[in-house]
């Protein structure tokens, strides 16, 4: 009678466990800086899942048949939006009716966002000239890539968008143009727990059993995120004079929180490969503007930047927006921004 018990025990355990992993909360984030201050977020309920994986770059990420199988299964998904991840456009428009995306883009109210500029070494002489010859440059070398990549066209019209019946907030896309916004918001820490406040009510709305536990958790990271504006301001003070370029304008939010001077971009636009005429042009200001230390990105061709600091002093780094060599998980976050401290303190001290 007694190993009766034990085994009806034993199936209603089973049965339970089931029931609790079918119930439990399926979030997907569109890159992996969101998906670890979520995963902070969500420790201990559920784990969510990410689509744009370490050495990728959201400009042109190209979906996996997992990744669009993890889309129909969600319940939230998180992404900045589509002037930024273009290659989710589409697919958010066909996710389940049950499902609910926030676009971090379309949240004014819990963001604090910059202007795009166009920061160019050679912006005071004829910036607008060399953008539109940057441009051109960049057709004539990827005339073959435009098909595949016609993300540009999707980062600016909204047809798909409007026709979508999910809670998708359309009704801030009249209010404003994403385009004249820089969307690498997640490099301020400040815009990092407004993140993790807005995903705090999404998660406690939809899971409400476990609202506890999401607030809980969420008090603790904003703690360590406290902790971590201060050890990075301590870090890099006495460095805002200093002048340095970056591959393409991704850091004005960390910039802007920090004081420090980007003097240029190596590219205006991360798609765009620039022209042997902007690199000569690039390599002459690094030397007359007094350039301490260039800046090249993993996700991207490091040759350009190569070519353009060789035959210089300038010295050269690297700045990870997206944490490409970090492990996913709770700490992406945290390393990631402590790694671009580490990295602008070593190439900007002399």
């Amino acid at each position: 009678m007694r190993m009766k018990f034990g085994a009806s025990a034993l199936v209603l355990s089973l049965a339970m466990t089931g029931l609790a992993s079918a119930n439990e909360l399926n979030v997907v984030t569109s890159i992996r800086p969101l998906h670890s201050l979520l995963a902070n977020v969500t420790q201990g309920v559920t784990t969510p899942t990410n689509i744009v994986p370490a050495n990728a770059s959201p400009h042109d990420y190209a979906l996996k048949p997992s990744d669009a199988q993890a889309l129909q299964n969600a319940d939230l998904v998180f992404w900045v939006g589509e002037d930024l991840e273009s290659f989710l456009a589409k697919s958010i428009t066909s996710l389940p009716q049950n499902a609910k995306v926030i676009a971090l883009q379309d949240h004014e109210d819990h963001f604090d966002f910059l202007p795009t500029r166009k920061v160019s070494l050679a912006d005071d002489d004829h910036g607008h000239d060399e953008a539109h010859d940057e441009h051109n440059d960049a057709h004539a070398d990827h005339a073959d890539d435009h098909d595949e990549h016609d993300h540009e066209d999707a980062t600016h019209e909204h047809e798909d968008h409007d026709e979508h019946a999910h809670d998708h907030e359309d009704e801030h896309h009249d209010d404003h143009h994403h385009g004249n916004v820089d969307l690498h918001l997640w490099l301020n820490i400040d815009n990092a727990k407004h993140f993790v406040e807005l995903a705090t009510e999404e998660l406690s709305a939809a899971d409400a059993a476990n609202a506890t536990q999401y607030q809980a958790n969420a008090a603790s990271t904003l703690e360590r995120l406290d902790t971590l504006n201060t050890e990075i301001k301590a870090q890099l003070a006495g460095l805002e004079a200093k002048k340095f370029v970056t591959f393409h304008d991704a850091y004005q939010y960390f910039e802007a929180q920090y004081g420090l001077s980007n003097a240029g971009t190596v590219t205006l636009s991360p798609e765009i490969k620039p022209g042997a005429k902007r690199l000569t042009e690039l390599k002459a200001h690094l030397q007359e503007d007094q350039i301490s230390c260039i800046f090249a990105e993993p996700q991207f061709d490091a040759k350009l930047v190569e070519l353009a600091v060789e035959g210089t002093a300038v010295k050269q780094a690297v700045l990870d927006p997206l944490g490409a060599s970090l492990e996913d998980g709770a700490d992406l976050y945290f390393n990631l921004i402590r790694d671009m401290g580490n990295n602008f303190a070593d190439c900007l001290s002399e």
